[in-house]
């Protein structure tokens, strides 16, 4: 009995000090620099990633975000970027988060072969993940994403329906300001 007592004593203290308040502010996001290289093509393709993101808790454990993504790849004879703007929600259990958001897309890309374009795009925006506590307040953001593209693409592309789907896992950190 007394060895169950301890047990769920230390459980809630856990789960408390995982708790996320109203009024805590949330800074994190990832970076990425990544090199690509085909024996079809002599130039490797670089990429370069940034996707920070702000959030606040309105109300415990529910935070709402401001999602940006920029993403640029470069190879000697052609380039791409990609910048993206969003909001959304996330619901904390604990370390767990699921979440929801919403996404738009500007895409440009300057190619020496077949020429520039530019278009746009919206995405829905779904995430999971876990938190892995570092120091107090600081946590390592282990995290699943599916993307799925609404609609019809603007710009260059404007004929065509958005039918995309993107699926990708990440790893980024995570920084929580305590309102109390």
């Amino acid at each position: 009995m007394r060895i169950s007592l301890i047990s769920l004593l230390v459980l809630l203290l856990v789960t408390s000090l995982s708790a996320f308040y109203q009024g805590t502010i949330n800074v994190g996001g990832s970076a990425t620099y990544a090199s690509y290289k085909s024996d079809s093509d002599a130039n490797a393709i670089s990429i370069i990633s940034f996707a920070p993101q702000f959030g606040y808790f309105f109300v415990d454990n529910l935070v709402a975000d401001f999602l940006l993504n920029y993403e640029r790849l470069s190879s000697d004879d052609w380039s791409s970027s990609t910048f993206s703007i969003g909001v959304g929600g996330r619901y904390f259990y604990n370390q767990l988060y699921g979440g929801l958001g919403f996404m738009m897309q500007f895409y440009s890309e300057e190619d020496d072969w077949y020429g520039d374009f530019k278009y746009s795009a919206n995405y829905l925006d779904f995430k999971a993940g876990y938190l892995l506590p570092v120091v107090q307040n600081v946590f390592v953001d282990f995290g699943l994403g599916y993307a799925l593209g609404l609609g019809k693409y603007g710009g260059d592309y404007d004929i065509y329906d958005n039918e995309e789907s993107i699926f990708g896992i990440y790893v980024g950190l995570q920084i929580f300001f305590p309102a109390r």
